[in-house]
């Protein structure tokens, strides 16, 4: 006989549920056969002692019946009479029969070979006065129905008898009987105690033998959650899914932890690569304060040719007064230009400058050219890189409204929106393309801004050159905003958010 090892039979979860029911059914089962069987032994040995005593009460009843319907027989000649005595006759032939195969060697035996013979010479003297009464014998009649009577009254003496018998011997079989019953309900009992018992063993062992793990696997789960990743290993004894599961689990934890290793270590190797390249972003930061400051330093010898041609022409034709108001604009203009060397301003410095810049442009071209200002002042405070507002005015009217024979107008608005301080110059000029607007903004996002120091006038400071600042200064390519249509104008919109403004 080959062995095989318990844990090979009941290595899975499933095998041992299986095995475990199956033993508790199997006892289940047992318990309850038994007691079938037991019952019905029982139940037969009642059957038993009770049997007999229904039969001849069954033979008592038969043969009354068989005497009643012989006597209105033989004072009527009723044929339905008739009927009912041969019917009741055959029955009682019947059951002497069936009597007869549940005798035993015992003295009740001789009891019912009595009966038996005493109800076979009833019905032949019963047989005999029918005839008798067929032929119109009368004292045959009333001789054979004589005899029968007198043979009733021996059956039925016998039956009594027999029955005070069977009731003597069933009280003694009876208390034996009580005896054995009780003997089998205590067994009965103890057996459904012990099967409830280890039921419960049963339940309560596979229970703990799989919750157990299970816990462990919990609790450590949740100290790695916590970030604590020297948790024990868990052990388990069992040969399951559950120590697949758990074994897995082992070497996740440990997978997790050489991994974690390692992003420590990326991570400081990036800290260092980090610092270095915030060092090389700092010295870009100087690089572009530099470009800045060289900027605001050039001056367009063409425009300070012209402004002060156009001054020397009006100090010939007015008087000192307005050629005073002329000059103190240029001189607000230079000074804005040259002295502010610092990162930021205010807004409303940018305001003033292209107030006075707008000045001197009134003076050039009169009416021609009208300059609207829309300024919302809780704004004021807002900050930003220097020359931004008034290279835009600039732009708007050379490329805008320079070739346009009725001039146009440029406006300027500073307003609150929501989280936002908006900043928009606007004209009605000639406008530009979708691609020039598309060409514009992604020229504004290389590197280098001197790429359109030529297109610049005042300032030598132009659009890309205005936008790319913009972006440098607010970290952000989405700062500035065009939207042109051809003969309808040109709108530029610079978005700043206000968060960061706690002076706004």
């Amino acid at each position: 006989m080959i062995f095989i090892p318990r844990k090979t039979l009941l290595n899975t979860i499933r095998k041992k549920m299986l095995f475990y029911f199956l033993v508790t059914i199997f006892m289940i089962s047992f318990v309850s056969i038994y007691t079938f069987h037991t019952s019905k032994r029982f139940t037969d040995q009642v059957d038993e002692m009770f049997i007999s005593s229904i039969m001849l009460k069954e033979i008592g009843d038969t043969l009354s019946s068989v005497d009643q319907n012989l006597s209105n027989y033989l004072i009527t000649k009723n044929s339905d009479s008739l009927n009912s005595y041969i019917k009741y006759s055959q029955m009682l032939e019947e059951k002497i029969k069936r009597i007869n195969k549940y005798k035993q060697k015992d003295e009740n035996s001789l009891i019912l070979d009595n009966i038996s013979n005493l109800s076979t010479v009833y019905v032949e003297e019963a047989s005999k006065a029918v005839t008798a009464k067929r032929g119109r014998d009368i004292e045959g009649y009333i001789l054979a129905y004589k005899n029968a009577k007198e043979h009733k009254e021996y059956i039925n003496m016998y039956i009594e008898k027999l029955n005070i018998k069977q009731i003597q011997d069933n009280t003694e079989k009876y208390l034996p009987l009580k005896k054995n019953i009780k003997k089998v309900q205590i067994s009965n009992m103890i057996m459904v105690i012990d099967i409830i018992i280890l039921s419960v063993f049963i339940i309560f062992n596979i229970t703990y033998k799989m919750t157990k793990p299970i816990i462990l696997l919990s609790h450590s789960a949740e100290e790695i959650s916590k970030g604590n990743f020297t948790t024990k290993e868990i052990i388990v004894t069992s040969d399951d899914e559950i120590k697949i599961m758990i074994e897995a689990f082992n070497k996740m934890k440990c997978n997790i932890q050489n991994y974690i290793n390692e992003l420590k270590d990326k991570s400081e190797t990036e800290g260092k690569l980090m610092e270095q390249k915030v060092n090389n972003l700092k010295m870009q930061s100087l690089l572009d304060a530099a470009e800045l400051k060289a900027l605001q330093s050039q001056i367009n010898p063409h425009f300070l040719f012209n402004t002060l041609n156009a001054g020397v022409q009006l100090a010939m034709m007015e008087g000192a007064d307005s050629t005073s108001i002329f000059l103190e604009n240029l001189s607000s203009l230079f000074r804005y230009n040259i002295q502010k060397l610092n990162n930021k301003v205010k807004l409303e410095q940018e305001i003033n400058n292209s107030k006075a810049y707008c000045e001197l442009l009134k003076v050039r071209f009169g009416d021609l050219i009208k300059f609207d200002y829309d300024i919302d002042e809780s704004i004021n405070n807002l900050e930003l890189p220097p020359l931004i507002i008034q290279p835009l005015i600039e732009n708007a009217y050379i490329h805008g409204l320079s070739d346009k024979e009725n001039g146009g107008e440029i406006k300027v608005t500073t307003k609150r929106e929501q989280k936002y301080g908006l900043i928009i110059v606007e004209d009605n000029g000639v406008g530009m393309e979708y691609y020039k607007v598309q060409k514009i903004l992604k020229k504004s996002k290389q590197k280098s801004i001197y790429n359109d120091v030529s297109e610049g006038h005042t300032t030598g400071i132009g659009l890309i050159n205005v936008i790319h600042r913009l972006q440098l200064f607010y970290s952000n390519y989405k700062v500035v905003d065009i939207f042109s249509e051809i003969n309808k104008g040109t709108k530029i919109t610079i978005k700043i958010s206000l968060k960061d403004e706690t002076n706004v």
